[in-house]
């Protein structure tokens, strides 16, 4: 026996509108004016004109540019560890780089290990990278070795450095000591070097037009194994290319 009673279409359009109806709502509403009865043309002159597009804004002119800065090595690495370099974190050690100019590598870390005083990269994260370079047939002792800040700062704000010219001094630098080739350590340097933040570190190839290969920074490759052997993996590659 079927108890199940047989409805129509029309039975359950008519249903859908008395649930809606008992429930309160017998009207639909709009933000929109629709003039219904109005003339077409009037409508269309008294239309509200279109407002224009805003102009694109222009991303504003670095604060430093490189007619600011020394024009050779010597005096760039005097003015590095200076008090006219604005990117000194307070009362912190400022450290130089290390290194003669034209190096077959240049090591560019995002800033010094928290430990170093009297030189660059000489905790942990040195020895990582000293043996790193041992391991790719290359002499730590030939490299130069750079930071892109003076000294360790703490949750450094890379894009207002990016506004404040930080790119145009890690570029200005890299310039002078001539390396033939950049290993930039950093996630966030390519993006100050006016990498599109969206793009991964890998996508970044040059700076100038001295050929680079950009990773992480030398504390996270300390903590993820993945990493050092996704970097090492790169590295290969990258010295068979030369």
């Amino acid at each position: 026996m079927q108890n199940r009673a047989e409805f129509t279409l029309a039975d359950q359009y008519a249903a859908t509108i008395d649930w809606w109806r008992d429930a309160g709502v017998d009207y639909e509403f709009s933000d929109e004016v629709e003039p219904l009865l109005a003339d077409p043309e009037e409508v269309q002159k008294h239309a509200q004109p279109a407002k224009p597009a805003a102009p694109e804004e222009q991303p504003p002119e670095p604060a430093l540019t490189s007619a600011d800065l020394p024009g050779d090595l010597p005096a760039f690495r005097d003015w590095w560890v200076g008090p006219d370099n604005p990117f000194a974190t307070g009362t912190a050690v400022r450290l130089a780089p290390i290194g003669k100019e034209g190096a077959p590598v240049m090591v560019l870390t995002a800033m010094p290990e928290a430990e170093d005083r009297n030189s660059l990269l000489s905790g942990p994260q040195g020895r990582m990278l000293a043996n790193l370079l041992r391991a790719i047939g290359m002499d730590p002792n030939a490299a130069y070795f750079a930071s892109a800040l003076p000294s360790h700062t703490t949750l450094p704000d890379w894009d207002d450095l990016a506004r404040d010219g930080l790119g145009t001094v890690i570029a200005h630098h890299v310039a002078l000591a001539k390396p033939q080739r950049v290993l930039l350590l950093g996630s966030k340097l390519p993006a100050v070097l006016g990498h599109d933040p969206a793009a991964p570190p890998e996508a970044f190839g040059a700076i100038g037009e001295t050929a680079t290969l950009a990773t992480f920074s030398p504390d996270r490759l300390l903590d993820h194994a993945r990493q050092r052997a996704r970097l090492w993996k790169r590295l290969c590659q990258w010295t068979a290319s030369a």
